[in-house]
């Protein structure tokens, strides 16, 4: 995955602010860019649903595959203050869990999820609870405040090519 992943870093990732600078100097030549700030993934998510809320103060929680090394991220907003507290980092994800599911039943990564949303409504009525179960005995653990580790036994998303394994598919 690392021979695979480098091209596209060397080619735009590494490059990505000169190009950006570039960019908005063909279309503003007088553009400064001391403008350009990059802000962390998960800040970015967080403020984009506080700032615009109608709440003066709130807890702020954010879940997504992986942005940086974090993947769940917790703050406070207060007024035109956001600082976020706490974080879970790489591999223990459920955004990457959610997406390991959607590989599984035989969608896209990364653009498939919303059609396995999709589907839950067409299950057992009995089956969610059953694989609920079976998740949180086998897969997350889940501590008492709420943090949680994903038993990178069933997961093939760090090392390989794919995100799931051979122990995943005997498990369901």
């Amino acid at each position: 995955s690392f021979k695979m992943a480098m091209p596209l870093w060397l080619k735009e990732k590494l490059f990505q602010k000169s190009m950006l600078e570039h960019a908005l100097r063909d279309e503003e030549p007088s553009f400064d860019p001391a403008k350009l700030l990059f802000t962390e993934h998960h800040l970015s998510h967080a403020a984009s649903a506080f700032y615009p809320s109608p709440f003066e103060e709130a807890v702020v929680l954010t879940l997504d595959g992986v942005g940086e090394w974090t993947t769940t991220s917790v703050g406070m907003g207060k007024g035109h203050s956001l600082v976020m507290s706490r974080e879970l980092h790489f591999p223990h994800s459920l955004g990457l869990l959610y997406s390991a599911f959607t590989y599984y039943t035989g969608f896209k990564v990364n653009s498939g999820e919303y059609k396995v949303m999709g589907l839950a409504p067409y299950g057992e009525p009995n089956g969610a609870r059953r694989f609920a179960d079976l998740i949180l005995r086998e897969i997350i653990d889940l501590k008492e405040d709420g943090s949680f580790r994903l038993n990178q036994k069933y997961f093939n998303y760090c090392t390989g090519l794919t995100m799931t394994n051979g122990a995943f598919d005997d498990l369901f």
